[in-house]
């Protein structure tokens, strides 16, 4: 079953002047205000101030009671229309525009305000495809589209192909010989006067078991080069054997094994693998330095103890000594809010006893909803805390979680959101994002995370699994009813990493942090 599409629905406008009475009451002068409705169409569809899917040829029409040319202008980014009559009022021819452009359109009525509406023309459709390996061993292809293509269109570019449609959206193609690639031409027609994005192309051969090849267009941006990443490993076998194989890949290793206590006192030991590889591939090791986050209480005694806080410091500080490291990774989460000035007044201190042993510190932060804090980012104080850091290290994942809610781990359009929340006061350079290696299942009530390798084997293993995609957030989803349970896997492999990491060079942050080493999808090491 498709899963339903998250993008907003539009809905009309209509400019009522109903009730309005004439200055000429009763008369017929072609200068009277119009009564009735006046409606603003592009394509037959009422146009609304902030629509952003209005068709390139737009078919705009002034209608209403008492609507003609003599009262009525309008200008189309400031050039003004030449309006005729039509049966239902006025009309005016507008040249194409450009795809994923920008306009605005101004009506003046004579008596009324004036009318502004800004627009957006739809963009190129995009195209998601996906090929697998079903549990009988037969290949499985199926395609998602942002918009409706044209059916015939498509049946004619895909002659070789069985097409079975399983809504205006969404395709499920088989063939009845071999076939070493699907290939969706670009231009053909679809809904609201676009276009498909393309040409899209799709290996179908070398296939294993448990295993998902896609393609999407438009195509994800290279990552840019020497991308500076930040990679955290944990005890895991899975995190041992990535990082071994990847250390060199990474600029910095970020190892677990640090909980610090209430009175300051320092746990465990960064995990020995990842020191290990890091020092076979000569690269630096920031290990994480974490809170005890099963309650408040325990860092609320840590942060307003100053006696504790320079327990902790001190403790800190001669593991770095002793083990060479070249930073350290705070990682205090579940801070209460009230506790915001205390926390930076600890990075504050620990900053420059690290500095001191020419070690550097990098903070995780909860990012700021663009509404402002929420109960998880209230502890932080961005620009206070990015004073007194080498870098913040933005911590832009787990956007679903909820049962019952299934969706993006991190979709890039939340992404956006949420680094615009958090940005303000912080040099982009200081900035570092923190991106999901890792996959969330909800099946039923239960909401499992796991790695990708094993979470899509075991959803490919499924024999009704569907492919979708969302294309606001450029993530894919896998889809089943295992035993009648609704069942929904969100992921990120190569392909959707490389959109997230695209705002590295946007928005000039200063790299990427990837939790964790272990869960990637293999791919993810030849795009970076």
């Amino acid at each position: 079953m498709p899963m339903p599409s998250r993008r907003a629905c539009l809905g009309l406008l209509l400019l009522s002047l109903a009730g309005c009475a004439s200055p000429f009451a009763g008369g017929s002068s072609p200068t009277a205000s119009p009564r009735g409705l006046v409606v603003v169409t592009a394509g037959g569809t009422a146009l609304d101030d902030g629509t952003d899917d209005v068709p390139p040829t737009l078919d705009l029409g002034l209608e209403g009671s008492g609507v003609t040319p003599a009262v009525v202008s309008a200008s189309l980014d400031g050039q003004r229309l030449t309006l005729t009559s039509s049966p239902k009022g006025a009309a005016a021819a507008v040249a194409p525009m450009a795809y994923d452009s920008q306009h605005q359109l101004v009506i003046d009525v004579a008596g009324r305000p004036q009318e502004v509406i800004g627009f957006q023309v739809v963009d190129r459709t995009g195209v998601s495809a996906a090929a697998w390996l079903g549990p009988a061993g037969q290949l499985v292809c199926q395609v998602v589209f942002e918009r409706a293509p044209d059916r015939a269109a498509i049946a004619a570019a895909l002659a070789q192909a069985q097409l079975h449609w399983l809504d205006d959206t969404h395709l499920s193609l088989a063939w009845a010989s071999p076939q070493a690639n699907l290939t969706i031409p670009a231009g053909l027609a679809a809904s609201r006067g676009s276009v498909l994005d393309g040409p899209l192309q799709l290996s179908l051969t070398g296939l294993q078991t448990g295993q998902l090849r896609r393609s999407t267009v438009p195509a994800a941006t290279a990552a840019p080069a020497g991308l500076p990443l930040t990679l955290w490993t944990d005890g895991t076998a899975a995190s041992h054997a990535s990082t071994w194989a990847h250390a060199a890949a990474a600029a910095i290793l970020s190892p677990t094994g640090w909980q610090v206590e209430s009175d300051g006192g320092l746990q465990g030991t960064p995990d020995p693998v990842t020191l290990a590889a890091a020092a076979a591939a000569g690269r630096k090791v920031w290990p994480v330095l974490k809170n005890d986050d099963a309650g408040p209480s325990g860092t609320d005694l840590l942060l307003n103890s100053a006696s504790a806080s320079s327990a902790l410091i001190a403790a800190v500080v001669s593991q770095v000594r002793s083990l060479d490291l070249a930073g350290v990774n705070l990682d205090f989460e579940g801070v209460p809010g009230s506790d915001e000035s205390a926390l930076t007044a600890l990075a504050g201190q620990l900053s420059t006893a690290l500095r001191a042993a020419g070690a550097g510190l990098s903070i995780d932060v909860v990012p700021h909803t663009p509404a402002g804090t929420n109960s998880a980012s209230a502890a932080y104080d961005d620009p206070g805390l990015a004073a007194v850091a080498d870098y913040l290290v933005v911590m832009a994942y787990d956007e679903s979680t909820e049962a019952g809610q299934p969706g993006p781990v991190a979709g890039v359009d939340w992404q956006a959101a949420e680094l615009d929340g958090t940005m303000s006061g912080v040099p982009a350079d200081k900035i570092v994002l923190g991106i999901p290696l890792y996959a969330r299942s909800w099946s039923g009530e239960q909401v499992t995370a796991g790695g990708y390798p094993s979470m899509v084997a075991q959803a490919l293993g499924e024999a009704d699994v569907s492919y979708d995609y969302d294309f606001p957030a450029a993530t894919p989803v896998l889809v089943s009813d295992p035993g009648g349970v609704p069942t929904q896997l969100w992921f990120d492999d190569a392909d959707s990493l490389l959109r997230k990491i695209d705002a590295i060079s946007s928005l000039g942050l200063a790299g990427v942090a990837a939790w964790v080493a272990g869960d990637e999808d293999p791919n993810f090491w030849s795009v970076i």
